[in-house]
């Protein structure tokens, strides 16, 4: 792996440790991909609004990595790719064409476009916006949306991701999501999925429980897991930059649960300033899971909160 960069031009002002005072991120391995990555990935939903200049993008974008977060998590559907500032793809561009190869770069492709050929147009949009010529994977987005009647055929979306694989556009095919757990072990039970990124938090599991239905049979398979929603996602689905998560309030044992659940390799946050990453990587650096006590309690709270939230994703069935 690519040592993280030391430029200081790319550091907060606020930051008062260098570098090398720092403990670097643990890291772990992705599954069958067989790469090892830090534990704390970057989503860059946050980055997609009309809040974010891309000038302030690149400039968190290079902190964040310069810190060791190499994992690159984006969507098409991270902003409007026609507003003013355009989407989250367009906004790493720029530091793409100096990072891309320390990089893990994820996109996805969406249910609008869900047959064989719309999801190749799909990927080749994302390449374009982020001036790249290959991602490292790119996930079925939110699996939960798609018809499942069409997915495994010659013109589904499956073949699809199948296709940009051999044409060298992308190494890897994920799916991700926070609805209908059952349909992922359908998929992952097909043996051609390599990562899925799922819902992993200590309330929403009493709700979606994706750790009960989806990682043993990831672990069958040496499927990769990426925990995302490890803060509940924005409130009120505002990433904006300016929205915290819904679970933010218990930031450090969230984290740390997430982190600890067996089969997880990274957590993807979505980050919107320099004291974000720098909180969240705090808690990593320290790479102490939580005691039986701190579980319990953590728990507890976790399914008072689930009974309040109720299905705040969507549908656990169908």
């Amino acid at each position: 792996m690519t040592s993280p960069q030391t430029d200081s031009a790319t550091l907060s002002p606020d930051t008062e440790l260098s570098l090398a005072d720092l403990k670097p991120l643990p890291e772990r391995v992705l599954g069958r991909i067989g790469r090892k990555i830090p534990v704390i990935g970057y989503g860059t939903a946050p980055l997609g609004s009309d809040n974010t200049h891309p000038d302030e993008a690149t400039r968190i974008l290079n902190f964040a990595m310069d810190m060791g977060v190499l994992y690159l998590d984006t969507a098409p559907v991270y902003g409007d790719p026609n507003s003013k500032y355009g989407n989250a793809e367009m906004k790493l561009k720029e530091i793409l064409q100096v990072r891309r190869k320390e990089a893990f770069l994820v996109t996805k492709a969406n249910a609008q476009r869900q047959t064989h050929d719309g999801i190749l147009e799909q990927i080749e949009e994302s390449l374009q916006r982020m001036g790249v010529q290959e991602v490292d994977l790119v996930h079925i987005h939110n699996l939960g949306d798609f018809d499942m009647e069409t997915f495994f055929t010659k013109d589904g979306a499956l073949a699809g991701l199948q296709t940009a694989k051999e044409r060298g556009l992308i190494r890897y095919i994920g799916i991700s999501g926070h609805i209908r757990p059952a349909r992922f072990t359908t998929v992952l039970d097909t043996g051609q999925i390599d990562l899925t990124m799922v819902t992993l938090n200590f309330a929403d599991r009493y709700n979606y429980d994706f750790e009960g239905a989806v990682l043993a049979t990831a672990q069958k398979h040496n499927v990769a897991v990426v925990a995302m929603k490890v803060l509940g996602g924005a409130v009120e689905w505002r990433y904006d930059a300016n929205t915290p998560g819904t679970l933010a309030d218990y930031h450090e044992p969230a984290i740390r649960y997430a982190l600890g659940i067996p089969g997880v390799s990274c957590a993807v946050i979505g980050f919107a300033n320099e004291r974000e990453v720098s909180l969240a990587l705090e808690v990593a650096r320290e790479d102490k899971p939580l005691s039986e006590e701190e579980q319990t309690t953590l728990l507890a709270k976790g399914k008072e909160l689930a009974t309040a939230r109720a299905l705040y994703y969507g549908p656990v069935e169908g």
